[in-house]
């Protein structure tokens, strides 16, 4: 019965990672960060905003068109719905700070006696705190690529904060979206539609 159990984990836990193999997570990363090198070059914060609203509806609109059509709906267990319960909890805590954050360094106000700054303890500083963001969404999402896309973005914040440069973002971002454009293509020859295998067989 027990070896039973960890079976069905293991096939829940496979077809979980089958179903994030779609590279739409590292073609999302790849376009927030080209938007971040895109909105310095115009110069405007709500350029920023609208291109990182955009990406999200091309990772929202690739799941509903491309990857549900070939994994399905699929019935994750209670133990998976109550982690996902609690990385949605996570994933709204982060998106408040992150706000915070980014007004702060926009208004470059004074809280609580700090004022954000180039200097390279500062960036280092908001450099880990990206990768703790990035390795809390590896852990609950069970998606170790998710950390190598952190060490992408903080790299990316990095550089262009002590380098004056953000090109750092066009490198990271166009790596990112390069690569997660190669993993949806291979997704979707690896998971044909069932009208497609169906012929296919035929």
């Amino acid at each position: 019965m027990a070896s039973r159990i960890l079976d069905l984990k293991q096939i829940e836990r496979a077809a979980w990672r089958s179903y994030h193999s779609d590279g739409l997570w590292d073609i999302f990363i790849g376009l927030t960060l080209l938007s971040s090198w895109l909105s310095s070059l115009v110069g405007s914060d709500l350029l920023h905003l609208v291109l990182v609203v955009a990406s999200l509806f091309v990772f929202a609109l690739g799941k509903r068109f491309l990857t549900v059509p070939r994994m399905g709906l699929v019935e994750f267990g209670a133990e998976r719905k109550a982690k996902n319960r609690k990385f949605a909890a996570l994933l709204f805590f982060i998106v408040l700070v992150s706000v915070a954050l980014y007004i702060v360094a926009v208004t470059n106000i004074e809280v609580f006696g700090w004022r954000p700054e180039r200097g390279s303890l500062t960036t280092l500083g908001m450099s880990l705190v990206i990768l703790v963001i990035f390795g809390g969404i590896a852990y609950w999402l069970d998606f170790p690529r998710m950390m190598l896309l952190g060490l992408a973005f903080a790299a990316a914040f990095a550089g262009s904060r002590l380098l004056d440069s953000h090109l750092t973002f066009l490198a990271a971002g166009g790596l990112a979206l390069g690569w997660g454009l190669v993993l949806l293509v291979s997704f979707v020859k690896r998971y044909p539609l069932p009208t497609e295998a169906g012929r296919e067989r035929e």
